[in-house]
């Protein structure tokens, strides 16, 4: 191709880069919560006639960057041909007529949430192709612009750079997010999940905190596309919660969230302390599965282990939740768990969902621990107070957020608050931190010679 019918390719290409994302702003109504616009873009690196070679070399890096986390994800995935021949297959399968058959049910379900992760990884990584061929070709225009004796036109090396910068900002950032779903391999880190936040020690401060982690929390799962449903919740005397339990739904949803279950510790100049001193408070964030019937169905929890309390529901529902006793707590005496239910009007559809929230709880604790049975737990409630955090927000006499796991930080404690990619960086960071941690595990056994 000659370089004048190259340059007109690249015009052409961020021409109608521009019009694809003007008419997808006005159709979704300019909403920026969806992921092609959960970044705010960088500064773009114009290429000046006295500053070229760094401005090319910048990005040269940027593209090496984001090049070299491609390849490594292309590494552990299956090839391109690979998937579209499965997803062919699956296709077929689920286009015979007998297929929908009711006494096909479980088969069915396996197929199509098949069908929809290949159809999903099929897309995202001819996107990756091509993102990374429009930066490669974009870049190399500019070391040709860069290396030439001719005059360049300005407009026209802005443009190509904009190409060149854009897509390889946008081949970063996607590489990076499917390199952390590659860390989300766990049996139930596919399964949606409940988050239970409970005010710990603080008083009146703890419910406001619980309320600021609802609001951070609720609003990250928008931020990651999932959906938020709010199952219970305790008000406070006087603000916030005392407890609020979500059930939070989408890809990976658990295996997103598992990291955030510990006690989170706040400090700040309490707006409740008539003297504003400086007060530090705790609350608890509990993190469970919601799993299916098949996955608990071979759980058997002795009757001796349990303690069964019931309790008035209260709320909506008429005199039937209000004055008798539909709603079911129940303790496993060992490991010192307990789960609540007053969703349902019947306290024996409650008791019952109380049981399988139980079930997989014990489950996810025992895949956390690695144990082959859930009679070795033991203990592992949250506890909400000093020396158990496993992240300090400090917003006085200083600003820093510190995950004491990951060492990650950041002293952007509002952006972290606002549940966007501030958190979602803490949370790659753990993901990180755990499969760096059980690499170091599993070599000490082989050198053991476990």
């Amino acid at each position: 191709m000659s370089r004048r019918l190259l340059v007109s390719a690249v015009v052409i290409a961020v021409l109608v880069a521009h019009l694809d994302q003007a008419s997808s702003l006005l159709s979704a109504g300019c909403n920026t919560s969806t992921s092609s616009h959960r970044r705010t873009a960088s500064p773009l690196i114009r290429l000046h006639a006295t500053s070229k070679e760094t401005d090319l070399t910048s990005l040269r890096k940027l593209l090496t960057q984001a090049t070299s986390i491609h390849d490594k994800n292309l590494a552990s995935t299956p090839p391109l041909a690979q998937i579209s021949s499965r997803l062919h297959d699956l296709e077929t399968e689920s286009s015979d007529p007998t297929f929908w058959d009711s006494s096909n049910s479980a088969r069915n379900d396996v197929v199509t949430k098949d069908i929809a992760r290949y159809s999903r990884l099929k897309l995202e990584m001819e996107l990756w192709d091509q993102l990374r061929n429009d930066a490669t070709e974009a870049l190399d225009l500019l070391e040709e612009f860069h290396t030439s004796n001719e005059e360049d036109d300005e407009e026209m090396v802005a443009l190509t750079q904009e190409e060149c910068q854009s897509s390889a900002e946008q081949l970063l950032q996607l590489s990076q997010k499917y390199e952390l779903s590659t860390l989300l391999s766990g049996p139930y880190d596919d399964s949606p999940c409940r988050l239970l936040l409970t005010a710990g020690a603080g008083g009146t401060e703890a419910c406001d905190w619980v309320n600021m982690l609802y609001r951070m929390y609720s609003r990250h799962a928008s931020y990651m596309d999932y959906t938020v449903k709010v199952v219970d919740e305790s008000a406070g005397d006087v603000v916030g919660y005392k407890s609020v339990e979500l059930l939070i739904d989408g890809p990976q949803a658990y295996g997103w969230f598992k990291g955030e279950k510990g006690a989170h510790r706040l400090v700040r100049l309490s707006p409740f302390n008539a003297n504003n001193k400086r007060q530090t408070t705790f609350a608890g964030v509990d993190v469970v599965p919601v799993l299916d019937e098949e996955d608990i169905k071979m759980v058997d929890i002795p009757e001796k282990e349990l303690e069964i309390t019931t309790m008035r529901s209260g709320g909506k529902g008429g005199q039937n939740v209000n004055k008798v006793e539909t709603g079911v707590r129940i303790k496993h005496i060992p490991s010192g768990l307990a789960v609540k239910c007053t969703e349902e009007r019947s306290q024996l559809m409650n008791k019952q969902i109380a049981m399988n929230r139980l079930k997989a709880q014990l489950l996810a604790i025992a895949q956390e621990q690695r144990l082959q049975d859930i009679n070795a737990i033991r203990g592992d409630v949250v506890e909400a107070s000093w020396g158990a955090q496993i992240r300090n927000y400090v917003m006085q006499p200083y600003k820093m957020v510190k995950d004491g796991r990951s060492e990650w930080e950041t002293s952007d404690v509002d952006g972290v608050l606002d549940g966007g990619a501030a958190l979602e960086e803490f949370v790659g960071a753990w993901l990180r931190w755990m499969r760096a941690k059980e690499e170091k595990e599993r070599e000490e056994l082989e050198t053991a010679g476990y």
